[in-house]
């Protein structure tokens, strides 16, 4: 059978032709071989239904990008924020600050094109207020959506620590399968491993990374480089250490506030004592026999909770949004340092830059670039 949704009601805003057939792989890839063979049928490119739905305007920018967040989200957390993004009070946030800002912008236009010093002064003094406004409502929209990214792509947990001290061991126990290769020889893991897991409802990724040591050999080195860069990218460090073995000082001072310290092989007694517990509060594992897992596990968990709240009225799910948002921000404040009639010019110049980046959040600025980006991320038939 097939349907057919005429323009303007259906998703794309063109007219739209469903076909409903047998589903085995061989029927359908006939099917499109067939309908590709007619004058003007080709195969859509990943995400051109809703491309075409928004040119048409039937979605902004913004919800476009909440729908494949929602196709794509592993968690409650991450469906949440999905919908709560592609709802139509949210656009209208941004509509609302951005009609604001436009009002004002014509208030700063009209002096320049009807010139009068007493008329230009106090377009400054009658939209100041209104522009701070403005200007605290966007950084608290900033600050409520800090987390956002982690909750749509995952918190990022590092596991660091000398080499054969059971980061391999642990991330395949806590991943419940064998993602990373477990040897004696030291340096067996020289590439960047990560597996996902949920915990308590959040998207975890963790990365098992090259271990710490001197090493000569050049493929190793790059392992370790890229071990570094993993940590300046990484939201919590898992500092892994053999109990058996004398504790690596260098490495010990990588523990911050956003780090957890985990002794590992407690199953093979040791004389080794580590006295400092009350600074560092390791969790004893051994990853081998499964041992305190569950109760590192719980500590990941409150640590993610602690230095990660989620703002219920988040409205941001991307960390272009923040950059559109923060440049926004910027513009009005240099605005507002312009107070005189002579600097009326540039004031504008200011409050329309402000107002083309937030425009950019919901797309409401030429951003052919941009959406080839997003729409990539779709599959074929979206």
């Amino acid at each position: 059978i097939f349907i057919f949704f005429p323009k303007p009601n259906s998703y794309t805003g063109d007219d739209v032709v469903e076909f409903h057939i047998h589903g085995s792989n061989a029927v359908i890839k006939y099917f499109l071989k067939t309908l590709s063979n007619f004058k003007n049928c080709r195969l859509a490119k990943p995400g051109e239904f809703t491309k075409t739905a928004f040119l048409n305007k039937k979605i902004n920018l913004l919800q476009a990008e909440s729908l494949i967040d929602l196709i794509n989200s592993e968690t409650e957390l991450q469906r949440i924020q999905a919908l709560k993004v592609m709802n139509e009070d949210t656009t209208k946030v941004y509509t609302d600050l951005r009609d604001q800002m436009i009002k004002i912008l014509s208030d700063y236009e009209a002096v320049i094109d009807f010139s009068d010093d007493e008329v230009g002064d106090n377009v400054f003094l009658n939209n100041r207020n209104k522009l701070l406004k403005i200007n605290d409502k966007i950084k608290e929209i900033i600050l409520k959506g800090e987390n956002s990214e982690k909750i749509r792509e995952g918190f990022k947990i590092s596991i660091i620590g000398p080499t054969n001290s059971g980061k391999s061991s642990l991330i395949n126990c806590l991943s419940n399968r064998q993602v990373s290769i477990v040897s004696n020889v030291p340096g067996t893991t020289r590439d960047i491993i990560e597996t996902s897991i949920m915990i308590n409802g959040k998207l975890v990724r963790f990365s098992d990374t090259a271990g710490f040591r001197n090493s000569k050999n050049i493929v190793e080195k790059k392992g370790i480089a890229l071990t570094n860069k993993n940590l300046n990218d990484s939201d919590l460090k898992l500092i892994i250490f053999d109990h058996t073995k004398k504790i690596d000082k260098k490495i010990l001072k990588l523990f911050d506030s956003k780090s957890i310290l985990v002794l590992n092989k407690i199953d093979i007694k040791s004389s080794n004592k580590f006295l400092e517990d009350k600074i560092y509060k390791p969790i004893r594992i051994s990853a081998k026999k499964n041992i305190g897992i569950s109760n590192l596990v719980k500590t990941i968990s409150k640590k993610i909770d602690d230095h990660f709240t989620v703002n219920e009225d988040n409205i941001i799910s991307r960390q272009r949004h923040i950059k559109s948002l923060e440049n926004t921000t910027f513009f009005i404040e240099r605005c507002l340092n312009k107070k005189t009639i002579d600097q009326i010019d540039l004031a504008a110049e200011d409050l329309r830059l402000a107002v083309r980046n937030l425009g950019e959040v919901v797309g409401y600025v030429n951003v052919e670039e941009l959406l080839d980006r997003i729409f990539k991320d779709f599959c074929i038939g979206k």
